[in-house]
């Protein structure tokens, strides 16, 4: 996809994007996906901030905004993980090239941090990973968020954010198919009313069950978020819907974002409504980034340098920063670092600074490491575009 954008068709208007290039990369997306694990690592790493102070109380209610980033992880994987399945469509290797690349992105960083974090660094009965030990079927086999759901409890220690991977997972298993047997408009019909069904059962399990976490991690009470970017990848290769997303996307941001600060101010949860609602500010986000040329305020942020390289490494950095926190607690505390700074907000904000660092080198160690060597795999299965030419980004799958 260029980055110049938008373009301009026979009757003055905005289209989605100029031209859709075959495996072309968009970097602004890189950096939304920067901004995701960003918003993620500062939540994780920031729970203990004090908040008898103004700034703490700032602070500490800024951070818990980091726990949507999961929400943007899944709305932006599933536009592009759909516009991947639509260029592939009816390639004779559409199954075998998909998953096959799937896997060596996700697979080798995913069991060997297992069995480094479960064979090497679990060191007996008293490990910070013993949890996790004992429920390692669930880890290997992308079951972690069912164990959850059925015992109501965050039961991985430091593994618990496991259960996004598995949705993810399951995901890739599930929406390859949609996508290959019905038609784009079928499938764009299928998406939306599992939007629907997602989330009204999800809330619905939260009114009447006392179970607080299955509603948070079950994939049927998730997948709204990913279909939700997928919808998105679809839409935008209908003209007549491109039109449409122009007018919306903006009152959409304002509403969603204006709801979420009601329901933040109110302080509950409100049964789970904001798991909904959070997915659709983000993608109000993306499409208006899409919109925007390339010299835009908007593009520029999403192509900092910083946020982008973020991005690039957000795997590991998401797979690392939990762990990392017991593993270096005997090195690195809060406590420890207030020993030599004597106030307990400074002393949590350097705590977060050098977390962040450390899961930053541990993203870039495995990346150097592992990563980059199996995802040069990836030639060996390439993808088949349908269609080899440059193309108004509307009118693929035939303008539908």
């Amino acid at each position: 996809m260029s980055d110049r954008m938008p373009n301009t068709d026979t009757n003055g208007e905005k289209t989605a994007s100029a031209v859709w290039r075959a495996g072309a990369h968009v970097p602004q997306l890189d950096g939304v996906r920067g901004l995701a694990i960003v918003l993620v690592t500062l939540y994780r790493f920031s729970r203990e901030i004090p908040t008898d102070s103004l700034i703490g109380q700032a602070l500490n209610s800024l951070s818990k905004l980091g726990t949507h980033g999961v929400e943007l992880f899944f709305v932006l994987s599933g536009f592009l993980i759909t516009g991947i399945l639509l260029q592939a469509k009816g390639a004779e290797n559409y199954f075998s090239s998909f998953l096959a690349r799937r896997a060596l992105r996700i697979f080798p960083l995913y069991f060997s941090s297992l069995a480094l974090m479960l064979w090497v660094f679990y060191p007996g009965k008293d490990g910070c990973f013993l949890q996790a030990s004992q429920n390692q079927f669930y880890l290997w086999t992308y079951l972690v968020n069912f164990k959850m759901a059925i015992e109501n409890s965050w039961c991985f220690g430091p593994l618990d954010h496991f259960w996004s991977l598995a949705v993810e997972e399951h995901f890739y298993i599930f929406w390859p198919l949609v996508v290959y047997f019905l038609t784009p408009l079928h499938a764009l019909r299928l998406a939306v009313l599992l939007i629907g069904v997602s989330a009204m059962s999800r809330i619905g399990f939260a009114v009447i069950s006392d179970n607080g976490v299955a509603p948070d991690v079950l994939t049927f009470f998730r997948c709204d978020s990913l279909l939700i970017g997928s919808a998105l990848a679809m839409l935008i290769r209908r003209p007549a819907a491109v039109s449409t997303l122009q007018k919306l996307a903006i009152p959409l941001m304002v509403v969603s974002g204006s709801l979420l600060v009601v329901l933040s101010i109110i302080g509950l949860r409100a049964f789970t409504i904001g798991l909904t609602l959070w997915p659709l500010f983000w993608v109000s986000v993306i499409f208006t980034l899409l919109q925007t040329t390339a010299d835009s305020r908007w593009a520029k942020f999403f192509n900092l340098s910083w946020l982008r390289t973020c991005g690039k490494y957000s795997y590991a950095m998401y797979v690392f920063q939990l762990p990392l926190i017991p593993l270096v607690a005997g090195v690195v505390s809060v406590a420890a670092i207030d020993i030599w700074v004597g106030n307990e907000l400074i002393s949590n904000l350097i705590y977060v600074g050098i977390m962040f660092g450390l899961t930053y080198g541990a993203a870039l160690l495995s990346w150097h490491v592992l990563e980059k060597h199996c995802l040069a795999l990836k030639k060996y299965f390439p993808t088949q575009v349908r269609r080899r030419h440059d193309v108004p980004l509307a009118t693929l799958e035939g303008g539908r």
